[in-house]
């Protein structure tokens, strides 16, 4: 926001900017992300509007958006129109959680996911995804979201309890509805409330019942029987709080539950979108298959693969650059407080959107252009620390990162081993709570020829790397 067009310590008059309440909250709902981007090109990082009689702003400055989830966060809660929105399917799990709740819960689950342990869950990953390649090839023509959801699905359920997915479908399917109700719920300005008997509203509670109960099942299998798991729900019930106290069954349900819905909904729009920019990309594809077939040979990555697959990471960080699946977080000013130079009421929505600082020329040259290079080890990443949010940032930062960057690498380098993707249409972006495609995307998945498609001891022998 400029200084020759509001006064430091006010926000931009919104009948001025001609960003009129009911104008805005229309246009918002028909396609939020325009409306970020013209906001911010006209008022800059810290622009004021209105969602109906509600004062918001939009916050996509770097220094800005710290100040609203680091420095100053406890001055920004959890916007209540999302955790209300959440909290029959999260309840008390990290997603949704404040305060001390939060802080005890994130101690037990955050070593789960640490740099140094996420490298042991590469061989379950890796395999899981290759084997939902080698259908999709045979399969020939895929919805491609429906295919990296199903995807995702067996990835997770092979990381929380280890096990194949076919002995647990009806609990898949119920799960699936259960995160698209969210999205509807999140997306939509007007939604029946949980007491209003509705038939989605019916379904939901329904399938809400089912997971919960499969999750207490599961929990209660690993309990009784706890030698020789390796898997997530086995390792949350060995922790334990600073009083040395386990977590309750309620709240160990609540993280298998919110763990499910963070590792499979966002990485399915992540490896959506990797797809996607990869498919309009044929000469980045190739570059990067080249080093998987160089690394690889057509084997199944394993984590001492992955320090010699820095292209395919590239890739994957390039993508959460323009597609992150996380575009926008919602905050909710809990007392009268500032924001850069600018006064914010106490109860006023705010907007966090990395997506438009993650496309805006202040932060980065030539910002619509697909350019991994700009993630290269030699480049300078000054700016990345600031300016670069996929996963969010301060006390509420995403506790699988590391593990979202490995499983995005690892399908990076598998799909393009593998074959290449073709899909003929621009399908366009949506906003609900994540990134989703506007239209349906249909990919063709073909092999290649690789000569680099041999034994791997020989390659290993023959090829140095």
């Amino acid at each position: 926001m400029n200084d020759d067009r509001a006064g430091k310590g006010e926000l931009l008059d919104h009948g001025r900017s001609g960003v009129l309440g009911l104008g805005t909250t229309l246009r918002w709902f028909h396609d939020p992300l325009a409306v970020m981007g013209r906001l911010a090109d006209e008022q800059g990082p810290v622009a004021g509007f209105r969602i109906g009689m509600f004062p918001a702003v939009l916050v996509t400055g770097p220094e800005q958006i710290h100040e609203v989830l680091v420095s100053r966060a406890t001055e920004f809660r959890r916007a209540r129109a999302v955790t209300g929105t959440l909290w029959p399917a999260l309840r008390e799990g990290l997603i949704i959680s404040e305060g001390e709740v939060h802080r005890s819960q994130r101690a037990m689950v955050a070593p789960l996911f640490t740099a140094r342990r996420v490298p042991k869950y590469v061989d379950v990953m890796a395999t899981r995804m290759q084997a939902h390649l080698r259908r999709w090839q045979a399969v020939g023509e895929i919805d491609l979201l429906a295919g990296v959801q199903a995807m995702m699905h067996d990835v997770v359920a092979g990381l929380l309890i280890d096990e194949p997915l076919d002995d647990h479908l009806d609990v898949v399917d119920a799960a699936t509805r259960i995160f698209d109700w969210e999205m509807r719920a999140m997306s939509r300005p007007i939604v029946a409330p949980l007491n209003i008997p509705t038939k989605r509203n019916r379904d939901f509670i329904q399938d809400l019942a089912l997971v919960r109960d499969w999750a207490a099942r599961m929990i209660d299998a690993r309990r009784r029987n706890p030698d020789g798991q390796d898997d997530l729900v086995s390792a949350l019930l060995a922790q334990r709080d600073r009083d040395g106290a386990p977590m309750s069954e309620d709240r160990l349900v609540d993280e298998v539950i919110n763990l499910w819905a963070a590792a499979h909904e966002t990485s399915a729009d992540a490896m959506f979108w990797t797809t996607y920019a990869l498919s309009r990309h044929p000469d980045i594809a190739e570059r990067a298959a080249a080093e998987a077939d160089r690394v690889l040979g057509g084997a199944t990555p394993t984590a001492a693969d992955l320090a010699e697959l820095p292209y395919c990471l590239q890739v994957f960080k390039e993508s959460m650059r323009l597609y992150p699946p996380s575009p926008a977080f919602l905050r909710e000013a809990a007392c009268a407080t500032r924001i850069g130079d600018y006064s914010i009421a106490e109860g006023t929505i705010v907007f966090v959107a990395p997506y438009v600082m993650h496309r805006s020329a202040r932060q980065y040259p030539d910002p619509a252009t697909f350019d991994p290079d700009r993630f290269a080890k030699e480049a300078d990443r000054s700016w990345e620390r600031l300016s670069y949010l996929p996963f969010g940032a301060g006390e509420h930062v995403c506790i699988g990162s590391a593990l979202a960057l490995l499983e995005g690498q690892i399908f990076t380098s598998l799909l393009l081993s593998g074959g290449m993707v073709r899909i003929d249409r621009d399908v366009a972006m949506k906003l609900t709570i994540n990134l989703r495609p506007k239209r349906e995307a249909r990919a063709v998945y073909t092999p290649r020829k690789q000569a680099a498609h041999r034994d791997r001891s020989r390659i290993e022998v023959s090829e140095p790397r």
